[in-house]
């Protein structure tokens, strides 16, 4: 098993490699089901298989070689842990691989040290907002954006496999996304309980109410008319999103606050977006004026600083139980999984040359 942190961007070794020799291993006792029941598991993002049956494990913020063996292992283990099984239906599961007693209760203490497990009664009862900001959401941002950006839609519209047709779609949605910020946001303020919450989602709102403005002026320089555009009907999962954060917004105000966190995410550095728009313009004749709109919104979004809106609530904030804690961290993962699927939404639909674009709303005279 090979230890190998992550860098902000790109893969490096910070550290030297963790090796756990096999030998250690393979001890013979009986194994104690309450000592693996004291582990969680740790969200691995991506595994990359290897051709002899080895794996690399992509965590939040580093990387977990496993040989074919040890994977084999702890996919069982992770498999059981949820499960009321106890441990002897466990060995019987990893019969033939060795793995056995107190082999098995040290393997899961390596794996923790690895990070791909963690100690549960190490979770703390409470942290504060500062805590929660800097400890559990800023280190996992990163981490969550690639996940939310990983489907194959944009490497094909920066490869020239995409089309202007995939673009307008993927505008069309985002316009109906920002304009139904008016059905969540004020939600958001409304359920806010705690004064200094309710004017910092009040301050946000106000700024952001009316900003699918820019992308209804992209979609005039790409020779659509307004009318045609304000009365389409997004697609349902562009409802979804919406709708999710509606729930967001009436179930806890922090769980709605990283949920936008997450989506204001990518406007902090030019450097994220400006490759994607550049390259639409020189692969599929989009004229730049259809950009520039586009630009002028993260612009606006960098001066309003809304990337740090998020710190800024939580500041306000002494104490949240982890109970609370791990529901906030769950809504703002559960973003991630709507923004891909919202993704692969768009492109199946806009991709089909017979479905109508923009979206034409039920008309029962014409259908």
């Amino acid at each position: 098993m090979v230890l190998r942190h992550l860098g902000v961007t790109v893969l490096k070794s910070t550290i030297p490699p963790l090796r756990v020799p096999e030998r250690t291993l393979w001890l013979p006792t009986v194994v104690t089901t309450e000592a693996l029941r004291s582990y969680g598991v740790r969200r691995v993002y991506e595994t990359n298989l290897n051709a002899d049956g080895s794996a690399a494990l992509r965590l939040r913020d580093r990387m977990v070689d496993l040989g074919p063996n040890e994977l084999a292992c702890y996919r069982k283990l992770v498999e059981w842990l949820p499960t009321r099984f106890d441990g002897a239906h466990l060995e019987t599961d990893l019969e033939g691989t060795g793995m056995s007693g107190e082999r098995l209760t040290r393997f899961a203490r390596h794996l923790a040290d690895a990070g791909l497990l963690y100690r549960i009664d190490q979770v703390p009862a409470t942290v504060s907002g500062a805590e929660f900001y800097h400890e559990h959401f800023a280190p996992v941002l990163d981490a969550w954006l690639s996940e939310a950006f990983s489907h194959p839609f944009w490497e094909r519209m920066v490869s020239g496999r995409g089309s202007a047709r995939l673009f307008v779609g993927w505008l069309i949605e985002l316009y109906h996304y920002t304009k139904n910020a008016n059905r969540h946001m004020p939600l958001s303020v409304a359920y806010a309980h705690e004064k200094p919450l309710k004017q910092l989602r009040a301050k946000h709102y106000a700024e952001e109410w009316n900003h699918y403005h820019y992308f209804l002026k992209s979609l005039r320089h790409l020779g659509y008319a307004e009318e045609a555009i304000a009365s389409s009907v997004p697609l349902p999962m562009t409802l979804a999103l919406s709708n999710f954060m509606r729930q967001a917004a009436r179930e806890d105000t922090l769980a709605y606050s990283i949920c936008s966190a997450v989506l204001e995410g990518t406007t902090t550095n030019r450097g994220s977006f400006n490759p994607y728009h550049e390259r639409v313009t020189e692969l599929y004749g989009v004229p730049k004026e259809a950009v520039k709109p586009i630009y002028d919104h993260l612009d606006l979004d960098v001066q309003y600083q809304h990337s740090n809106l998020f710190l800024e609530i939580l500041t306000h904030v002494d104490s949240i139980p982890a109970v609370r804690a791990s529901r906030i961290l769950d809504y703002g993962h559960q973003l991630v999984e709507h923004i891909w699927m919202w993704t692969e939404a768009i492109e199946r639909y806009y991709e089909a040359d017979n479905n109508p674009v923009p979206r034409r709303p039920f008309d029962p005279f014409l259908d």
